[in-house]
């Protein structure tokens, strides 16, 4: 009697084709997962390094609002005036118009008499 030692080593195709894609997802699911890992990381030093900009952008803006509230000051102003820095001339009363309220309160411009001239 002959036996047939084909049947002994048969593989089952469609168990290997389950196993092959079950394992190609698998490593494709982990690969994903350590790219989007990596990403997370990534954007997030990006994302510090944004904020500690904005940080010093902040403190820069501070510091010149100081300096230009200081240099705007009535003091700083009247130094500067004083020591020749600034030409200043005071306003003529010709120049100045004052603003009253009539009964309608409506503002109505009073021109200065002296100025007509």
């Amino acid at each position: 009697m002959k036996r047939s030692r084909r049947n002994h080593n048969a593989v089952n195709a469609a168990s290997l084709a389950r196993w092959i894609v079950m394992t190609a997802f698998l490593a494709l699911a982990g690969l994903s997962y350590v790219y989007l890992t990596l990403q997370l990381y990534h954007l997030g030093e990006r994302r510090k390094a944004v904020e500690n900009a904005l940080g010093n952008l902040r403190t820069q803006n501070n510091e010149a609002r100081v300096r230009i509230e200081a240099l705007t000051s009535l003091p700083a102003l009247q130094r500067q005036l004083k020591e020749g820095y600034l030409k200043m001339v005071p306003i003529s009363e010709a120049h100045i118009v004052r603003l009253t309220r009539s009964d309608e309160d409506a503002i109505q411009p009073v021109v200065n008499p002296s100025a007509a001239r």
